[in-house]
């Protein structure tokens, strides 16, 4: 880390203490590459500027120094730096993120700390500006470290306490238009659907994650599948052509949301798995660019998500956030799609002729259960018996869940190759799955052999239970994108 470009940065950013209530002061060289955006934000955001400017200045810069430290740069290496200083931080913006006194999260004490996730279009000129087309409850669980993270998707049909059946994505906008809550409404919504307690929210409308994109120089993205889309929204009410061929790409913030967004060619599990794929790059472009040395840089980006962010999360809550995320490791996350693949827990169907989705057997307790089973879920432990580095080969059986003819075998020569036992190939009962499948018969004692067979064949592992009958120990079912 570069102690001047820390030193000007923190020169540049003059925040009051949160207790004294006196205004907070932001000093800033004017941002790269900016436009105005005052008529794009979405009503209720606006409405939340006007009433705590100084709020929300801090909670901008809160927030970008999160991402940063989450982004790599690391807790104790940002703390050593400013202590390094001599600086007096006694009662300073940097003391309320570094000092121990911060105030502990909801949800900690217990073990499990639940936020939802929100992604809305924005602006005036898009249908449904204020319609959340990401949703994702985020889970952290202070014990295990684990982030569990569930997509439900927008067309899922849910009971909205006071109005009735609507779509997911509505939900938000109809508890800001009905209610005058919608962070509140969503929250409420979304937890009792889940079965779990959500008391933070996060928002970032599409332009906010468009101008991030391209303030970091763009994202590298490795396509893996062709996506073809006619029916992506234009921001003029109108349709454009997604055509991205597999290969790999530098993106805009243009481009990246549309590869994270579209779904007309491809299922919502695959929107979801874009997604986290273009977290991923934003992450390792962050990390290249070691944000922290860059305050200019860092700046503009507080500003960006100053006019494109909300959040109910106080400069306390943030401050604690960081400290149990300190020593976060990426590779601590799972990710649940509910949708209407195989797996997915949801079949569609229309009511009063709009496309919906709901529980398989319309039984919503489902859901619940899908996510209790994924959150108590015990995590490998020290004391717990650790898998050997060298030791007999997984075994394995490959089944083909398509119709796709001898894509098993296909498979199998693949997994052999990768150093695993291929006990069994044959054909799956139930077709019909896009992505490929692992179901894990072991009972969690080989999860270092099970992460290799996923990265090998890019499958996402069931929290399913099953039984083995072929002298395998796992079950790979393979899915149409296995033959791309």
């Amino acid at each position: 880390m570069h102690i001047t470009g820390l030193n000007y940065f923190l020169n540049m950013v003059r925040i009051k203490d949160e207790s004294s209530g006196r205004p907070v002061k932001v000093t800033k060289r004017e941002p790269i590459r900016r436009e105005s955006v005052e008529s794009e934000v979405p009503a209720g955001a606006s409405r939340l500027r006007r009433s705590h400017r100084g709020r929300g200045a801090r909670r901008a810069i809160f927030t970008t120094v999160l991402v940063v430290l989450l982004l790599g740069v690391g807790w104790f290496t940002a703390r050593a730096a400013i202590v390094g200083l001599g600086l007096d931080t006694s009662n300073s913006f940097l003391a309320s993120l570094f000092n121990i006194k911060t105030a502990k999260l909801i949800g900690e004490e217990d073990g499990q700390v639940n936020f939802m996730l929100f992604g809305n279009p924005g602006g005036t000129d898009n249908d449904g500006p204020d319609l959340t087309d990401t949703i994702m409850l985020a889970s952290y669980n202070t014990t295990t470290q684990y982030l569990h993270l569930f997509s439900l998707p927008r067309d899922l049909y849910v009971n909205l306490d006071g109005y009735g059946m609507t779509k997911a994505n509505a939900v938000f906008e109809l508890g800001d238009s009905k209610f005058s809550d919608g962070p509140g409404t969503a929250m409420k919504t979304f937890g009792d659907l889940l079965g779990v307690t959500v008391p933070y929210y996060v928002k970032i409308d599409f332009d906010g994650f468009k101008q991030v994109v391209d303030e970091l120089g763009g994202v590298t993205v490795e396509v893996k599948k062709d996506l073809f889309d006619t029916q992506y929204p234009d921001g003029n009410k109108g349709y454009a052509t997604v055509d991205i061929k597999v290969g790999t790409y530098t993106m805009d913030g243009e481009m990246a949301l549309k590869y994270a967004r579209s779904r007309q060619s491809t299922s919502d599990f695959d929107r979801a798995r874009r997604q986290q794929q273009i977290l991923v790059a934003l992450r390792d472009k962050a990390k290249d660019l070691d944000l922290l040395s860059s305050p200019t840089k860092l700046l503009d980006i507080a500003e960006i998500v100053k006019d494109h962010f909300s959040s109910n999360l106080t400069s306390s809550e943030m401050s604690r956030l960081l400290q149990l995320l300190s020593d976060f490791d990426s590779t601590k996350i799972t990710n649940k799609v509910f949708d209407d693949s195989a797996t997915g827990g949801l079949y569609a169907t229309k009511v009063d002729g709009a496309f919906v989705l709901k529980p398989v057997d319309d039984d919503y307790t489902k859901l619940q259960n899908t996510v209790e089973t994924i959150l108590n879920q015990a995590a490998p432990s020290n004391d717990q018996p650790v898998e050997d580095a060298v030791t007999t080969p997984l075994k394995v059986e490959v089944l083909n869940g398509t119709n796709v003819t001898g894509l098993a075998g296909k498979t199998a020569e693949k997994v052999k190759t990768g150093g695993f036992n291929v006990v069994k190939t044959g054909n799956n009962v139930t077709k019909g799955f896009a992505d490929s499948v692992i179901y894990d018969g072991t009972g969690g004692t080989r999860p270092n052999a099970i992460r290799q067979l996923i990265e090998l064949t890019g499958a996402t592992l069931s929290t399913e239970t099953v039984t083995l009958s072929s002298g395998a120990e796992v079950r790979l079912v393979v899915g149409e994108s296995a033959n791309k």
